[in-house]
């Protein structure tokens, strides 16, 4: 039975983990299942991907009781660092559809997404060393960037739950609503960035995530070449016609 779920609606593509019965923790067959799934959608024309989970939770991370097992640790966490650098490395904008419990790898996912829209039942947290374990899905990666370290210390050496108004505070969310004004409000958003400029919306998204590995010539010399790219785009032409005529532009990604 898959853990995993890919509908399309339109330009916005949906990837839902599918493990009610287990709060949608993740054996190591579903995170490869998980994985598999950006990378597909990674080669198609969606220009939106929502991450979410079914039942009362997001993801509560590795499944600890009812998971598969691997020869060795090492190879079972290739996993999800596989799936991992599968959504990280998505072209297109994502967002995490957070109503419910996400915990351990399942906080990191839906931090490793663009953006996070909660519902006021959503709780978070690392756990990792609740259970004896280090962070992984990049949660030591993204958190100190996201809070700083300090606080990335905080929440990962003294690890709780807390509630999606903390998760807000901390700047780990966009924004939190009422559980049944989620999948509008996400809705709201994946539609926003769905009007905008594929080719840019990518090359921006690749920018900005490239930075922290570049200094300001490096960075320079990918903006140059990026708006390069842009320039000789029938979007651009469209984009500078619109403001011209003081119009709404209407982006093919071509």
């Amino acid at each position: 039975m898959s853990a995993v779920l890919v509908t399309r609606d339109g330009p916005v593509l949906t990837v839902t983990i599918d493990r009610p019965e287990r709060r949608n923790a993740m054996t190591y067959g579903a995170w490869d299942e998980l994985g598999a799934a950006f990378q597909e959608a990674a080669a198609r024309d969606a220009r939106v991907v929502v991450v979410t989970g079914t039942g009362g939770a997001f993801c509560s991370g590795g499944d600890l009781d009812g998971g598969d097992r691997a020869a060795h640790p090492h190879a079972q966490l290739a996993a999800v660092a596989r799936t991992c650098q599968a959504l990280v490395a998505l072209p297109q904008p994502t967002i995490a559809q957070v109503n419910g419990l996400a915990a351990g790898a399942g906080f990191g996912l839906a931090l490793a997404c663009d953006f996070v829209v909660a519902s006021t039942r959503a709780r978070f947290g690392t756990m990792f060393l609740a259970r004896g374990l280090s962070p992984d899905f990049a949660t030591s990666w993204l958190l100190p960037r996201l809070v700083g370290l300090r606080m990335a210390t905080r929440l990962c050496l003294l690890p709780e739950i807390f509630d999606a108004a903390r998760a807000r505070e901390l700047g780990l969310l966009e924004d939190v609503v009422a559980p049944e004004e989620l999948p509008g409000a996400v809705a709201t958003l994946a539609a926003l960035l769905a009007a905008g400029p594929p080719i840019a919306t990518r090359l921006t998204k690749q920018l900005l995530r490239d930075s922290f590995a570049r200094g300001v010539a490096e960075s320079l010399a990918a903006e140059t070449t990026a708006q390069a790219v842009n320039r000789l785009s029938a979007d651009a032409q469209e984009g500078i016609a619109a403001f011209l005529e003081r119009r709404p532009a209407r982006f093919e990604g071509r």
